[in-house]
């Protein structure tokens, strides 16, 4: 046991070494904060085998705490290898595969993690993820994701993006399954209504987003802005 922490902990401060502006939130979870959210690298160790797979994830910092923020992600993906399939590197092999790993990483995250992010380069980021198979039959994941983007664009104060993205809403749920969706969000109305009234109150989110930045737990961590 006393290995295999030694172990980790290498393979942590390897990927560190590779992504130095992502900083250990815990050993297995590599974070940032880029404006609005919390983004990185979780290392989920396989169920049953000596095996860890990385992961890219985006969390909301807009919820009333900081552990509600972390609960659930917005955007959760495993990262693929070259031939496109799931990256399992072993933890006595890792040094064999993490070239690799880093290089699909950087494909596969459209993103700069070192700078300021553009807005245009964060949505695009958001809309490949519609394309996944899990996404395109799940009107709740969908919703999911035009949440992210309708909150991004409010945090940046481009209104005419937000408005877009409602608009986009709109047009799209007439196909979303809402028995699927309702399980998630309740009433379609209801939720539509409270992300308008959120342009409303657009000072009070805000505020919520610093409140939680300031929390302990993540104030330590590298931060970078989203620009227009």
């Amino acid at each position: 046991m006393a290995i295999e922490k030694t172990i980790k902990k290498k393979i942590t401060e390897e990927w560190l070494n590779a992504v130095p502006q992502l900083s250990a939130f815990a050993q297995n979870k590599l974070y940032k904060i880029v404006g609005c959210c919390v983004l990185g690298i979780e290392l989920i160790k396989l169920p049953h085998s000596e095996e860890y797979r990385p992961h890219f994830v985006v969390y909301p910092l807009w919820k009333s705490n900081l552990k509600e923020c972390l609960n659930i992600p917005s955007i959760y993906f495993a990262i693929e290898n070259n031939k496109g399939l799931q990256l399992d590197i072993p933890y006595l092999r890792h040094s064999i595969y993490f070239n690799e790993a880093i290089e699909c990483l950087k494909k596969q995250i459209i993103i700069s993690l070192n700078e300021n992010v553009t807005l245009k380069s964060l949505f695009e980021l958001v809309d490949n993820r519609f394309n996944d198979m899990l996404v395109k039959t799940n009107s709740a994941q969908q919703a999911k994701l035009f949440e992210l983007k309708f909150y991004i664009a409010l945090y940046t104060g481009n209104q005419a993006q937000v408005e877009n993205i409602l608009t986009q809403i709109q047009q799209i749920s007439m196909s979303w399954n809402m028995q699927m969706f309702e399980i998630w969000y309740g009433k379609f109305d209801l939720w539509f209504q409270s992300l308008q009234e959120k342009v409303n109150h657009r000072e009070e989110f805000l505020r919520q987003i610093e409140t939680n930045k300031l929390d302990k737990k993540i104030a330590k961590l590298k931060s970078s802005e989203i620009i227009l």
